[in-house]
């Protein structure tokens, strides 16, 4: 899987997707259009290589967890 780095506006939108609102009420906490929405996703999708939204989040899914996880220190 391609390494990727997401725009804020990237974050934001994926973050509202993921708590349940629409393309359109996302695009209104976002001040954008449901189309740039749509256009945003298209660009994700084909930067990772997925076709469709699944795919999409399942490699969305799959780059934070890989990323995330930091060695727990434990002190003597």
């Amino acid at each position: 899987m391609p390494k990727i780095t997401l725009t804020p506006r990237e974050r934001e939108l994926i973050a509202l997707l993921a708590e349940g609102h629409t393309d359109l009420t996302a695009a209104e906490h976002l001040a954008i259009s449901p189309r740039s929405v749509t256009n945003i996703l298209r660009s994700l999708m084909d930067r990772l290589g997925v076709e469709n939204r699944f795919q999409l989040g399942l490699a969305l899914g799959f780059l934070r967890k890989a990323s995330v996880p930091t060695p727990i220190q434990k002190e003597p």
